[in-house]
C-alpha cells in the first residue's frame, strides 16, 4: 500500500526512521542485557561484616517511604546508633535473596554485623528490654534470655555424662532420658525444688548424688542415655 500511494521521499524517509528505531531498540537491549543486577551484598548473608574496618554494623534494608523502614530508622537514629539504609529498590535481587533466607516477606530487614536480627517488632522488643546496645556492641554473651529469645540465638551444651555436666544440663531445665526414662530437676524458690529420677521424685538436695549416679552407670555401660530439651511423646 506504501509503495502504490506515497511518494519515494517519503517511504525513504519513513525507512531511515525505522532504521533509526531499530538501531536504537537494540543499542538499548544491548546495554540492559549486559548491565547485571546489583550484587548482594556479601555482608548481610554472612554471620560477620565482610568489611571489618567499617564502623558501621548496623543495615536497614528497606524502602523508600515505607512506613515500617521509616519507624525502624527513627529508632536508630534515636538511640544514636549509626546505621546505613538500603534501598531494596536499587536491589531487586538483595531483595529476593533476603527474603528466601530469613522467610520474612516484607520489609524491613535489619542485619547487626551481618546477622539477622528480624524486622521492627524485634528490634522495639530489643529497644524495650534495654538491650539493644548490647546487641549492636556485638556482646551476645551478656544478652539476657528474651534477647536470644528474639534474635533467635541458640546455645551448644555439650553431651558428657559427667558429674559437673549432669547438674548444670538438669538445672538449666534440660531433659536426661535414661532407658525411656526422663529424668528432669523442677526449681523452687529458696533452692527448694523437685528432682525425678527412675519415675520416681526425689528431694532437691540430691540432685548431686543421682548425677554422681548416672556418671557411674554410663561409665560401668550399663546405661542408654540421651539428652532432651522437651519431653518424648510415644503414641
Amino acid at each position: 500500500m506504501a509503495e502504490k500511494h506515497l511518494p519515494e521521499g517519503v517511504r525513504e524517509t519513513g525507512r531511515k526512521l525505522l532504521e533509526q528505531v531499530q538501531e536504537r531498540a537494540a543499542a538499548l537491549g544491548g546495554r540492559h542485557e549486559d548491565r547485571p543486577e546489583p550484587p548482594v551484598e556479601e555482608a548481610t548473608l554472612q554471620d560477620e561484616p565482610l568489611d571489618r574496618s567499617d564502623p558501621i554494623v548496623v543495615v536497614v534494608f528497606g524502602y523508600p517511604g515505607d512506613a515500617a523502614t521509616d519507624r525502624v530508622s527513627a529508632v536508630f537514629t534515636a538511640e544514636g546508633i549509626a546505621f546505613r539504609r538500603m534501598n531494596l529498590h536499587d536491589q531487586p535481587q538483595a531483595a529476593r535473596q533476603i527474603a528466601s533466607v530469613t522467610g520474612v516477606m516484607a520489609p524491613p530487614y535489619v542485619y547487626v554485623r551481618g546477622r539477622f536480627w528480624g524486622s521492627e517488632g524485634e528490634i522495639d522488643g530489643l529497644r524495650a528490654l534495654g538491650e539493644l546496645h548490647t546487641v549492636v556492641a556485638g556482646d551476645l554473651a551478656g544478652l539476657s534470655d528474651e534477647a536470644r529469645r528474639i534474635g533467635k540465638l541458640r546455645e551448644e551444651f555439650d553431651d558428657a555424662l559427667n558429674v559437673e555436666n549432669i547438674i548444670l544440663r538438669l538445672r538449666r531445665g534440660h531433659i536426661l532420658t535414661l532407658d525411656d526414662l526422663d529424668c528432669w530437676f523442677e526449681p523452687g524458690p529458696e533452692g527448694q525444688g523437685r528432682l525425678f529420677y527412675e519415675g520416681a521424685p526425689r528431694a532437691a538436695d540430691e540432685l548431686e548424688q543421682v548425677a554422681a549416679e548416672i556418671a557411674a552407670r554410663n561409665a560401668a555401660g550399663d546405661l542408654r542415655a540421651v539428652w532432651r530439651f522437651e519431653p518424648a511423646v510415644s503414641i
